[in-house]
């Protein structure tokens, strides 16, 4: 059975509980860039690039260390 298992932007790390048995052959990772969240509060726009720098080169070294 495939689990959807959803990383924030908060969660940046390979060891949360929420990849804990991760099945790299049928589980699907889900990191999203929403906008709105990222605005909902007034942030520094270079905050934001970060935090969405950080997310994209999370998904690009953890693909593969996991």
């Amino acid at each position: 059975m495939t689990t959807l298992r959803i990383i924030l932007g908060d969660q940046l790390d390979t060891n949360i509980s929420s990849l804990d048995g991760l099945n790299v052959e049928k589980d699907i990772i889900l990191m999203c860039e929403v906008w709105d969240e990222a605005t909902y509060v007034k942030h520094h726009k270079k905050k934001i690039a970060f935090l969405f720098s950080a997310m994209r080169h999370f998904a690009k070294v953890s693909e593969q260390k996991i």
